[in-house]
């Protein structure tokens, strides 16, 4: 009887799974221009480089010396963890990827409490109608796995595999491999750290370093050229910092600005650390003020918006808000509009309007654009700050509505309410049951007298949560 119970789970299961895999199969394959389904034919552009890196490994190659091809511009550890792709003819591996990739969607989405046909359907809409989704899987990109890594690790959920009885590994662990991947969530790092999550950030910070030391033993020469010129102030890919799909602060300020393309404008980067530093403290109020899931989408965010080169389809984060801004209720009102409107922006990508965002008849020059095109092309950055200013505001004001001081100046990660707070709320308990009192002797009742109705009336209220 069992066997036939679990037969019949394994096949709701697949069932279940049909749709968001053939959404991201179809995607993958259909996203950029001239790709097909059938024929098989997708444009997977960067999942040709991390495979192409990976066999230039396997022959003892330079990994960062390729002329005339897309750069790759990862770790050397991430060339080590590209070698999958090279285990299967090219189009067996791009199936595959694309498989993997549904399957992280899937398992933000459990994540965030939906399961069964509600989990298939939301995981399937997910794919095909956020832009930086569909776009991720057109082009083999990692921005999916990166952010799942990230919000599996920390957020709080359902979790499929605690079924199976598996022990738990540290929290943060997973950030600390995605760091090493691809740099900009060791943020996340620095927003546990001072959300009172030392041991989870100091995680974080081992399994950095050991990935990186792994990178160093097998990539030696890689690895020194990699540090140095990161160090230098060389992403790898700087050239592209003024084109229209790089939606980063400082990307939107040399389109502005219209200063050299090349390099990093010390301004641009000022300007990008202040928006972070309002994005950071936004996000550490709320992890504070028991809101984890919001506030470790805020914190994706404010990479996107600190990182020099933040393309469309890395905002993979639009998935956690707008769920979030659809099913959470304890969001203050206008918060929740603020994300849905951003929600919608960043699905549809308007400033791809612009001209073919994949193949090009007519280059175009981002220092030519109107200045009512570059706010539309800066309309995600523009929304994302003023999101990050009012979810400040209203992370300082939910603080002072549980009884806290103005910020968190601990590294505790629990606080001790302002003074007054526990006063008030006893004299409030006290009046609230001598009122009570006056009613019913008013009313002639004698509350001693009174039994409760069930067992369920005699427990105490659950406590609220301190993290969804």
């Amino acid at each position: 009887m069992n066997v036939v119970k679990v037969l019949k789970n394994l096949l709701w299961t697949l069932v279940l799974a049909v749709p968001p895999l053939f959404a991201a199969l179809w995607s993958g394959a259909t996203a950029i221009a001239n790709g097909a389904f059938s024929p098989w034919s997708p444009q997977m552009i960067d999942m040709d480089v991390y495979r192409r890196t990976a066999e230039i490994f396997l022959v003892g190659g330079d990994i960062y010396n390729v002329p005339d091809e897309l750069p790759f511009i990862y770790p050397p550890v991430a060339a080590l963890l590209s070698l999958p792709f090279t285990w299967f003819e090219l189009a067996t591996t791009q199936q595959l990827w694309l498989v993997v990739n549904a399957l992280f969607v899937i398992a933000m989405v459990h994540r965030l409490g939906l399961t069964g046909w509600r989990l298939s359907l939301a995981s399937a809409a997910a794919i095909l109608m956020i832009e930086p989704l569909r776009t991720t899987l057109g082009f083999g990109q990692v921005n999916i796995a990166m952010t799942a890594l990230v919000f599996l690790d920390i957020v709080p959920g359902p979790r499929a595999l605690d079924r199976l009885g598996l022990p738990r590994l540290p929290q943060g662990w997973l950030i600390g491999i995605a760091t090493a991947i691809k740099l900009t969530p060791a943020l996340f790092a620095v927003y546990l750290f001072f959300s009172g999550k030392v041991k989870p950030a100091l995680v974080a910070f081992g399994s950095f370093c050991v990935a990186t030391v792994v990178g160093f033993a097998f990539l030696p020469q890689a690895s020194m050229t990699f540090w140095t010129r990161l160090l230098e102030g060389d992403s790898g890919i700087n050239t592209g910092l003024k084109y229209f799909t790089n939606q980063s602060v400082i990307g939107n300020y040399i389109r502005f600005s219209k200063e050299n393309p090349d390099q990093i404008p010390s301004e641009g980067l000022l300007l990008a650390v202040l928006v972070g530093a309002v994005g950071l403290a936004a996000a550490i109020l709320w992890e504070r003020n028991g809101h984890r899931t919001f506030a470790v989408t805020l914190c994706g965010f404010t990479t996107l918006m600190m990182s020099p080169i933040s393309w469309s389809h890395h905002f993979i984060w639009f998935l956690p808000l707008i769920a979030l801004a659809l099913r959470d209720s304890d969001l203050p009102k206008p918060l929740r509009i603020v994300a849905i409107g951003y929600g919608i922006w960043g699905a549809h990508a308007p400033f791809n309007e612009f001209g073919d965002y994949y193949v090009y008849e007519k280059p175009l020059d981002e220092f030519e654009l109107t200045p009512l095109s570059l706010l539309v092309d800066a309309g995600s950055m523009i929304i994302c700050i003023a999101m990050f200013v009012l979810a400040f505001g209203y992370g300082l004001v939910e603080r002072r509505r549980q009884g806290y001081g103005w910020l968190p100046l601990t590294l505790r990660a629990t606080e001790k309410k302002r003074a007054g707070f526990e006063a008030r709320e006893s004299d409030d308990a006290e009046a609230d049951a001598a009122g009570a009192a006056e009613q019913d002797s008013l009313a002639g009742r004698n509350p001693a007298d009174e039994k409760p109705d069930s067992d369920a009336d005699t427990k105490p209220a659950a406590p609220r949560g301190t993290g969804r």
